[in-house]
């Protein structure tokens, strides 16, 4: 997709946005966290089987060691550096890139209602996303493309603040058209704060990645600030500004170091 339907539709699909060999690294390493033992099965069987028997327990214990993982093996890092990905998030944003240390991994059941991931239609500025920062989601295991990923309402990212309450919309217009994300593994959609988007019901378990990635160099007035945020990218003028070390510009601070 062009770059320029960001701003026309609020979304961009990047189609083989990461590799086929980094997703299955990380389906590996996050097999390995839950199932322990060695993997003899499709990957997916191996995951709906664990989240088939271990439904009745409290997700969220499940998934935050994931996510945990995901950070302090560097697979957040390598998934965002994915060249054409990067090039996507760049052309946006610039150089100078954070992403949420609290990016989380999604997971949805059949039985969504009851689900601690499962979302109703809303909107990132609800939880003080600024609109300067642009929210990637991606697929990491799935029984197919059309099963229970994420849907958007189109258009809905020229609304402003839509009026919500207790995580619900308030009102919405009498008619709206929705879009279903539809990825195969390895595709990502980046799309915007104010765009309504919500689970997508699913009669098979499927795990996702959510991460809100902004250019920490903007001036903001939302609530962002109050997230933890792990800077992952420089400019070219930031990196000259980190080696010049501060801005009183202490003269030959690091000649000796060269």
């Amino acid at each position: 997709m062009k770059i320029e339907n960001f701003s026309k539709d609020g979304y961009l699909i990047i189609r083989n946005g990461l590799s086929s060999s980094l997703i299955k690294e990380i389906q590996t390493q996050i097999l390995k966290k839950i199932v322990k033992k060695k993997i003899i099965k499709s990957p997916y069987t191996h995951f709906s089987n664990f989240f088939n028997k271990t439904k009745n327990e409290k997700l969220f214990n499940l998934i935050k060691p994931l996510n945990n993982y995901l950070f302090s093996e560097e697979y957040i890092n390598k998934i965002l550096h994915q060249k054409k990905l990067f090039n996507y998030i760049t052309s946006l944003l610039g150089r100078d890139l954070a992403v949420t240390a609290d990016s989380s991994l999604t997971i949805n059941l059949t039985d969504n209602k009851k689900n601690y991931y499962y979302k109703e239609w809303h909107q990132e500025i609800w939880s003080g996303a600024s609109t300067s920062s642009v929210v990637i989601w991606l697929p990491l295991f799935h029984k197919s493309r059309t099963d229970g990923q994420i849907s958007l309402m189109k258009n809905s990212h020229k609304w402003g603040h839509v009026p919500n309450s207790n995580k619900k919309p308030l009102k919405l217009p009498k008619n709206y058209s929705t879009i279903d994300s539809n990825l195969n593994l390895g595709d990502v959609i980046l799309f915007s704060t104010t765009l309504l988007h919500k689970t997508s019901t699913g009669k098979h378990p499927r795990l996702g990645l959510s991460m809100t990635v902004k250019n920490y160099k903007y001036k903001e007035t939302s609530f962002s600030d109050n997230h933890n945020w792990k800077i992952f990218s420089y400019s070219e003028m930031t990196k000259i500004q980190r080696i010049l070390g501060n801005h009183y510009l202490s003269p030959f601070r690091v000649i000796d170091n060269q």
